[in-house]
């Protein structure tokens, strides 16, 4: 059977809530080929289930065929990274040529993986720093208390790139690790300004991060509004609707954002929250279907 029929039939599975059929499936399809994509497709399904013996088993047997190509290898450590593997993405990293783009891999691993001291010295290598290394340097700066130079970066990047959503949320995240939380919010209403769904989606994160989950909801949806593919804006919601205990609209949230971009790590961060709080619930087909339109 080819692998996309199998990752069909693992779909329907889902659907069913038959777990003990998925586990079949996915372990016939790790059995059956070494192409590490595919093996790597299959743990972005069972991660939705939180399978989490049987993915660490093919993640495994995906490092022990990395094959030669340095290419390969970097695609498989940005999405073991992205699949929350950071330990193993970090190891294969260790092993390419030393450029900006793998300091870069390198540093967000070594972030996951809360080295932020190890960290700090990667970020400090990169010789063309881009606008995400430089709000990685502000995380981790904030991260190892140093708060005056993290808020600086965050600062010098408004200058720069005002009105870029990401670094807004930067600034936000600054202010409020270093206990400002007052100037935060204050900041959040200033980006409110532009009556666009960064504003809106950078408002919902502030709130959000202050505990308000209501004002949250309400900044998020108004955010998708304005654009249904915001991404921080679906998870700021999916957390606000895991949060009230709402988890399968949480899913369907989680689904909207893999739609919108595959593979973006804010899915897994909703599913995560749906986890820690909620019940282990199979999640069922229509958590990634297209069926969510927000609000």
């Amino acid at each position: 059977m080819e692998p996309q029929e199998v990752f069909k039939d693992m779909g329907m599975a889902m659907s069913a809530g038959n777990m003990d059929e998925l586990r079949d499936l996915a372990k016939g399809l790790e059995e059956s080929t070494d192409d590490p994509f595919v093996l790597l497709q299959c743990v972005s399904l069972l991660k939705v289930v939180r399978m989490d013996d049987l993915m660490f088993e093919i993640v495994s047997k995906i490092m022990r065929n990395l094959g030669d190509d340095m290419r390969t290898r970097v695609e498989i450590a940005g999405a073991l990274r992205g699949l929350e593997y950071p330990v193993q993405a970090y190891e294969i990293v260790k092993t390419l040529e030393v450029s900006d783009s793998t300091r870069r891999l390198s540093m967000m691993c070594l972030v996951d993986m809360e080295e932020y001291e190890s960290a700090l010295e990667v970020a400090e290598s990169i010789e063309d720093p881009k606008p995400i290394d430089r709000i990685t340097l502000s995380n981790i700066r904030s991260a190892l208390g140093e708060h005056a130079e993290a808020i600086a970066i965050a600062e010098a990047l408004d200058r720069d790139l005002p009105g870029d959503y990401d670094v807004m949320v930067c600034n936000v995240d600054a202010l409020m690790i270093a206990g400002r939380e007052k100037d935060a919010v204050k900041y959040a209403r200033q980006c409110l300004k532009s009556k666009d769904a960064d504003g809106n989606a950078v408002a919902a994160y502030a709130m959000r991060i202050m505990g308000n989950d209501k004002s949250a909801a309400g900044f998020a949806t108004r955010a998708i509004k304005l654009d249904p593919k915001h991404v921080g804006a679906m998870e700021t919601l999916g957390i606000c609707l895991a949060n009230k205990g709402e988890y399968e609209k949480a899913r369907i949230v989680a689904g909207a954002i893999n739609e919108a971009s595959p593979g973006n790590r804010a899915a897994m961060e909703v599913l995560r929250y749906c986890d820690r709080i909620g019940p282990r619930a199979s999640a069922s087909r229509s958590t990634w279907s297209s069926s969510w339109r927000g609000g």
